[in-house]
């Protein structure tokens, strides 16, 4: 594609993709997503897009979608604290996925922190903008939740774009009808505190991410050096809170949803969490909460992220393994336990002998429970193959084989789709999710799913048939009018056979005046 822009510095990728519909004089957002995307079910994503991978191909080659994913989404706000085996998962989406399966994966919708309500930007950073580039672009940070006001010219504006987008296909370019010049108000300390951080992630490379059990292992080892534990293993929760209220305005805790509960009794805090196991991870905006908290202002993000990295982990089932391994003789309570598992789970095993679990779990308290975990996997790993796939995908194409005789015989109706099929069969995202599992299934809707051209095609055709009864040659802009589509939406193919039916009336007009 000639004259796709360049992104720059810090731009979101969302705006590249606007700034080429603006160079390429495009005024329907269908014909944006059919150039760069070659498909019209796209989604403008302002944060974190998806199909990153066919933006790629339009660009020089340094500019990988890894690359784009790290410097022009706002994937790095999230990446450093997942798993690594979700931030696998999410590179895998941004490349080539779904609509809102990375904003799922990665807690955006459930989360307490809301993005912005707006697309925001800084009249300062525009101005600027216009002066070097000649021209306005969305800036990552202006998008971000928790960053309020820009360090250098004051505080962020909203715009009039609602988040989420009210036209979804449409990606909106900065210009100046959305960005206007006004007078900017005096920035905030908060937001400088949280902007120091956010631009040191923004900026951070692909890295594999810690785990849950080094970000736990961290923050018990960071309550004990600054001497917020009693003993070794209770943490001074009250203390802590206290600290995060003195750094943090209760009005702008309350505003991003992070006001630490008032009891100490409710199990449900954040606060309370983060210093405990974690079970999932927390949002870029309670880490610096915390750490801004605790550690004033002379802390940096990067260096806290470096140490969570090199912090050990004990294995504690690798320990239980090599412990097993060395006893090769067992007692009699560990021959009997065995043989009682061979008949019964763990659980109905430990009620009806009782006094054995208590006598072993005294004795043998690892052994026991990793054998019973070990059973408990094997049984449950028994079971995931209960569903007789086969049987279901030879149910499924005798279903759509059916669907398919009733939606030939009319002629009329939507496109004839692949998801046009599943939803007629219902569970929509069960049957997309198993598709694999179902070959039969799956060769079936790769041969009579309708495309595009086919249903253009099958609406001139309809037209061209309705027409006939009123005009025994119908004009062209008849048919496009009565089919509903457009010269310019047209494919290639729709738009020859449209040809050979206007040929075709002209040939029958001329046979006419001949006779």
């Amino acid at each position: 594609m000639l004259n796709f822009p360049i992104p720059y510095a810090e731009e979101l990728l969302y705006s590249t993709v606007a700034r080429a519909g603006v160079r390429l004089g495009h005024t329907s957002p269908k014909q944006l997503l059919d150039e760069i995307f070659e498909s019209r079910s796209i989604i403008a994503t302002i944060d974190l897009p998806n199909h990153i991978a066919m933006v790629s191909r339009w660009l020089p080659d340094e500019y990988t979608p890894e690359k784009l994913i790290y410097s022009h989404t706002l994937f790095p706000l999230y990446a450093p604290f997942i798993s690594e085996d979700r931030r696998r998962q999410c590179m895998s989406g941004l490349h080539q996925g779904t609509q809102s399966a990375v904003h799922l994966v990665l807690g955006v919708v459930a989360s307490r922190i809301k993005s912005p309500r707006f697309v925001r930007y800084c009249p300062g950073c525009i101005t600027a903008q216009r002066e070097q580039y000649g021209e306005y672009f969305w800036l990552r940070e202006w998008q971000v939740a928790g960053v309020e006001s820009c360090s250098q010219h004051g505080t962020l504006i909203d715009t009039r774009i609602a988040r989420p987008l009210i036209e979804r296909h449409r990606f909106i370019a900065a210009a100046p009808e959305y960005c206007y010049l006004i007078k900017q108000q005096t920035g905030m300390r908060d937001s400088d505190w949280i902007t120091t951080q956010v631009r040191q992630l923004l900026v951070r490379p692909a890295q594999v991410s810690p785990s849950l059990e080094q970000w736990t292992a961290y923050y018990r080892n960071l309550a004990c050096r600054l001497c917020f534990s009693r003993g070794k293993t209770q943490i001074d929760h009250a203390s802590i809170r206290d600290r995060v209220l003195m750094a943090w305005p209760a009005t702008w805790l309350t505003r991003n949803r992070l006001m630490p509960r008032s009891s100490f009794v409710d199990e449900s805090d954040w606060l309370k969490a983060i210093f405990r196991k974690h079970r999932k991870s927390f949002n870029y905006l309670q880490h610096i909460v915390v750490h801004q908290a605790l550690l004033g202002r002379h802390w940096q993000i990067d260096d806290v992220l470096n140490e969570v990295s090199r912090t050990p982990i004990c294995e504690k089932s690798s320990q239980v393994q090599v412990a097993i391994q060395k006893s090769s003789s067992q007692t009699s309570d560990q021959e009997a336990w065995r043989e009682l598992l061979s008949s019964h789970p763990p659980q109905k095993a430990r009620k009806t002998a009782s006094a054995l679990y208590a006598r072993l779990y005294r004795n043998h308290r690892d052994w026991l429970l990793d054998l019973n975990y070990r059973h408990a996997e094997s049984k449950k790993n028994a079971n995931v193959s209960r569903i007789d796939w086969d049987k279901r995908d030879r149910e499924y194409l005798q279903a759509l084989r059916q669907l398919a005789t009733f939606l030939k015989a009319n002629e009329q109706g939507p496109r004839r789709s692949r998801t046009c099929y599943l939803r007629l069969l219902g569970n929509l995202s069960t049957l997309e999710k198993n598709l694999h599992q179902m070959p039969r299934t799956s060769a079936f809707l790769a041969v009579n799913s309708e495309s595009i051209s086919q249903y253009q095609i099958r609406r001139l055709q309809n037209a061209y048939a309705e027409l006939r009864n009123l005009f025994e040659s119908p004009p062209k802009w008849r048919l496009l009018r009565n089919a509903k589509l457009s010269e310019e939406r047209m494919t290639g193919s729709a738009r020859q056979y449209l040809e050979v039916l206007v040929s075709r009336s002209t040939e029958y007009e001329v046979k006419r005046g001949r006779k």
